[in-house]
């Protein structure tokens, strides 16, 4: 007995050490291991010693996929675990490898709104990217019956019933004739039955720039009970939130305003949802494009026009030293200057856009102090204004007409005194023909003394005389 014991316990060792063995030089390889999808892998197994059958199970679901020694699997996206139940002389033996499959292309999907009150109107809207090609088909299951419910890319539907739904969307490659190329999302969506009895009256503006903007929305209550401390949130593919003011109170029947501060990340059509006192409200915002500017091209238009504006400021100064009517165009000259120097400034703080505006602003501007400096007239001539120009060569012609009217007096002054001495001497000289040579001799010592005392009276009149020259 003891003997057999022996040989029975040598027996289960040899047979513990081959299982040993086949263990060790045992192996599964697969090639490659990940990847996107459709991916395909081969798989390959290596054995010290000859294996008898194997089956392969590639995505652990308990089924039999393959019985073949070096067989290939392809694989949609997913994480996956295949394995080999492998048997050779020593015995059966499971092997396993795990295969990482990305999707082949990402979509994304925005369901506006994503919550609210039923029953809820939700706009689903999807993009897709990472993929050249189009040829894209989309298939809509939205309560979740393995029923195709929409084959558009952008539809919308209406949850009549109160509760959570997991909205499932499958995006297939319709060009690849490959089972892995398609990818699958599911959106949740919540239906409840509450109702504040808000309600969004309107709400503006509606179309946005990217940057930050303000929206206001017009509430009204239309309930029965007062509402208190009201906020609101929007949210959308391309929009972030940054604050919201508040209503503290809305009683029945009232209307108040909540304005948000939101960030515009992307252009185009924007779909969106306001979320306020937990009521979903779809919301579409219309986002321009963003203008593109060139640089250098503005560059060039500015300084064409700087050098015009300069031109026609030194033609208003010409035309201005000759007396036209261009007082009101330097406003213009200033406004036009000023405009130009903005758009200086935004470029070199590389403010493209407003430096653009200020430049289209300026062409035209300068156009019109163009235009008006050529239209540009002197003033008609009237009596007074004529006085007015010609004032300094009135007032000469006045002085020397004063300075010649005294001289006029002067000299008739001195030809009456002319005049006069001539008929004294005449008189004398017949007197002193009647009256002999000594009356003669009297009397012209008296007309001596008398033209002594006739020139010392005249000396007087000479000095004012003069002083009227003056």
């Amino acid at each position: 007995m003891g003997r057999s014991f022996i040989i029975l316990l040598s027996v289960v060792i040899l047979l513990l050490s081959s299982f040993a063995v086949a263990e060790e030089t045992l192996s599964l390889n697969a090639v490659p291991t990940s990847g996107k999808a459709p991916l395909e892998v081969s798989f390959d197994l290596v054995s010290s010693e000859e294996i008898l059958s194997v089956s392969w199970d590639f995505e652990s679901d308990g089924k039999e996929d393959s019985t073949e020694l070096s067989p290939k699997h392809t694989y949609a996206a997913g994480k996956y675990t295949a394995t080999a139940n492998v048997t050779a002389a020593s015995g059966s033996t499971v092997v396993s490898t795990t295969v990482n499959v990305e999707e082949p292309f990402s979509v994304s999907v925005i369901a506006a709104p994503f919550s609210g009150i039923a029953p809820l109107s939700v706009k689903f809207t999807a993009s897709v990217s990472g993929i050249d090609n189009k040829q894209l088909t989309y298939a809509w299951d939205f309560n979740n019956d393995e029923v195709i419910d929409s084959m558009e890319q952008n539809p919308s539907y209406t949850f009549e019933n109160v509760g959570d739904f997991k909205v499932t969307l499958t995006v297939t490659d319709a060009a690849s004739s490959v089972d892995g190329s398609k990818v699958t999302k599911q959106i949740p969506i919540a239906v409840s039955s509450y109702d504040s009895k808000i309600n969004i009256v309107s709400y503006f503006p509606t179309s946005l720039q990217l940057k930050e903007n303000q929206v206001t929305f017009l509430v009204t209550n239309e309930g029965t009970d007062t509402i208190k401390d009201l906020s609101a949130k929007v949210v959308g593919e391309g929009i972030q939130h940054l604050s919201s003011t508040a209503i503290s109170r809305l009683k029945p029947g009232e209307q108040d305003s909540l304005t948000v501060k939101i960030n515009i990340l992307k252009e185009g059509e924007i779909t969106a949802s306001v979320k306020i006192d937990e009521k979903i409200f779809p919301v579409v915002f219309a986002v321009a494009e963003q203008v593109k500017v060139n640089k250098e091209e503005l560059n060039l238009k500015m300084t064409e026009l700087k050098k015009k504006l300069q031109e026609q400021e030194d033609l208003y100064y010409e035309k201005k030293a000759e007396n036209y009517l261009v007082a009101e165009i330097f406003e213009n000259i200033k406004a036009a200057k000023k405009q130009l120097q903005d758009a200086q400034q935004q470029m070199l703080t590389n403010h493209l856009e407003d430096a653009k505006v200020n430049v289209d602003l300026a062409g035209p501007a300068i156009e019109d102090i163009t235009y008006r400096l050529e239209d540009a007239q002197k003033p008609k001539q009237t009596p007074l204004l004529w006085l007015k120009e010609n004032a300094v060569a009135i007032t000469a012609i006045i002085a020397a007409v004063g300075t010649l009217s005294g001289l006029a007096v002067k000299v008739t002054k001195g030809a009456k005194k002319l005049g006069e001495d001539v008929k004294e001497k005449f008189t004398k000289k017949e007197e002193k023909n009647k009256n002999g040579p000594d009356a003669d001799k009297d009397k012209d010592e008296k007309d001596d003394d008398k033209d002594e005392k006739d020139e010392k009276e005249e000396q007087p009149d000479d000095s004012k005389a003069s002083k009227e020259e003056k």
